[in-house]
C-alpha cells in the first residue's frame, strides 16, 4: 500500500504542520507529500490506491472537497469550518460530499462543533479529538525549566515576568514569515520538532494556540491556555477546556489563577481520547496494509487528468484570482475605515476646540 501525508503546503501557521506531523507518525512510510487544498487533484504515479489521515482543519478553498477517488482517507481529528470566501454556511458537505463522507463514516471530529454539523446532515460521526494529543514524548529532551509563552500579548509577558523575576521567559510565535512559507517537508519538521522539544522540556507552557496547548498537554507539560470566550473559542477551542487550564487575558492580569501559574500541573483527562485515537489510526493501518484493493473500480490516470484536472483548472484559476481580489478589496475596506475614523477624530477634536475658541470670543466680546 502506498501511503500520503496530507499537509498545507503554503501555511504561515506552524500549528498545521504539527498537525501534518502528528498524523504521519502513524503512516509506516510517505510516498506522496499531499496538499491540503488541492485534495481533489491528486493524481498517483500509477492507478493506484494511496491510504492517507484526513485530520485537521478544512478548508479554505472548499470547492476542491472531495478529495480525490485515489485516496483511502482515515478522518479523525477532523474539523470542518464555514465556506466563509464565498456562502459562510456549510453547504459544500451537502450533496456528493455528504455521500461521500458517509462511505467513509463514521468521521471523527476534533471538536463537538463539527461533530454536531456532521450530525444535522446525518453523517456518522464522533468525537475524536485532536491527533496532536498522540504525539509522542521525545527521548532526547532534558527539562530546561523555562516559561514558555506562545503568541501572548506584551502584557501577559510583562505580568509573568514580574510573578517569576528569576524565571527564564521564552517568546515563542507560531505565526511564520513570508520567507519561511513553502518550505520543504524535511526543513519544515525540523523546524517544528525545535518547537516540540522547547515545549516539552518547559516547566509551563502559556499559549492562544491550540496546537501549541494540545501537544504541550501530549508532552505532558503544564498548560495555561489564553481564550477570548468569542464564537471561534466555542465551536472550535472549547471541546478542550478539561485538559488545560483556561482562562481570559483579563483573568491572568487580574491574579485570578496565580496558584495555577506558582503551581502548575500534568493533565491527565485526555488519556482516553489519546488512546483512542491511537487504536483507530493503527487499525486503520493495519487494515489497508493487508488488503489489495480492487484498482480497476479507479479511473484511469490520463482520463481523470482531462476530463477533471485539465478542464477545471481554468475555473479555479479564475476563483483563485477572484478570492484574491475580494481579499485586496477587503483590507482596502478596512484600511479606508480605519482612515475614516482617523479623520473623523480629528475633525470631532477641530470642532471641539473650534467651539472653545468660539467661546473664548463670545466671553471676551461681552466683557468689552
Amino acid at each position: 500500500m502506498k501511503y500520503g501525508m496530507v499537509y498545507y503546503h503554503n501555511t504561515d501557521n506552524l500549528g498545521d504542520d504539527i498537525l501534518s506531523y502528528s498524523g504521519k507518525q502513524f503512516l509506516p512510510h510517505v510516498d506522496y507529500y499531499i496538499d491540503r487544498e488541492s485534495l481533489d487533484v491528486f493524481l498517483p504515479e500509477t492507478k493506484e490506491y494511496v491510504a492517507t489521515i484526513l485530520n485537521g482543519w478544512y478548508l479554505h478553498y472548499h470547492y476542491t472537497f472531495q478529495p480525490s477517488p485515489y485516496l483511502i482517507p482515515l478522518f479523525i481529528g477532523t474539523h470542518f469550518s464555514k465556506d466563509q470566501k464565498i456562502f459562510n454556511d456549510y453547504s459544500y458537505l451537502d450533496g456528493n460530499v455528504s455521500d461521500y463522507l458517509q462511505q467513509h463514516a463514521p468521521i471523527g471530529c476534533r471538536d463537538l462543533h463539527t461533530m454536531e454539523v456532521l450530525r444535522q446532515k446525518e453523517i456518522d460521526s464522533y468525537f475524536s479529538g485532536c491527533l496532536t494529543l498522540t504525539l509522542k514524548k521525545f527521548p532526547d529532551v532534558t527539562p530546561n525549566h523555562s516559561i514558555v509563552l506562545t503568541d501572548v500579548s506584551d502584557e501577559v509577558l510583562s505580568y509573568i515576568k514580574e510573578l517569576f523575576p528569576d524565571k527564564n521567559i521564552v517568546c515563542k510565535t507560531h505565526k511564520l514569515e513570508p520567507q519561511e512559507v513553502g518550505l520543504s517537508w524535511s526543513q519544515r519538521e525540523q523546524r517544528l520538532e525545535e518547537y516540540l522539544k522547547l515545549y516539552q522540556g518547559a516547566d509551563l507552557v502559556i499559549t492562544t494556540r491550540l496546537h501549541c496547548a494540545l501537544p504541550s498537554v501530549a508532552l505532558e507539560t503544564p498548560v495555561i491556555f489564553l481564550g477570548k470566550y468569542d464564537t471561534d473559542f466555542y465551536e472550535r477551542l472549547s471541546s478542550f477546556s478539561d485538559f488545560f487550564t483556561c482562562c481570559n487575558e483579563t483573568e491572568l492580569l487580574a491574579g485570578n489563577i496565580n496558584d495555577m501559574l506558582l503551581h502548575p500541573t500534568k493533565n491527565t483527562d485526555s488519556l482516553p481520547l489519546r488512546n483512542s485515537m491511537i487504536e483507530r489510526c493503527n487499525q486503520f493501518i493495519n487494515t489497508v496494509d493487508n488488503q489489495t484493493p480492487d484498482c480497476s473500480l479507479l479511473p484511469d490516470c490520463s482520463l481523470y487528468r482531462s476530463l477533471y484536472i485539465d478542464r477545471t483548472q481554468h475555473m479555479r484559476n479564475s476563483l483563485y484570482h477572484m478570492l484574491e481580489i475580494r481579499q485586496e478589496l477587503e483590507n482596502q475596506i478596512q484600511k479606508d475605515a480605519s482612515t475614516l475614523e482617523r479623520v473623523l477624530a480629528i475633525s470631532n477634536s477641530l470642532l471641539t476646540e473650534n467651539d472653545r475658541l468660539q467661546k473664548e470670543l463670545e466671553n471676551l466680546s461681552s466683557h468689552s
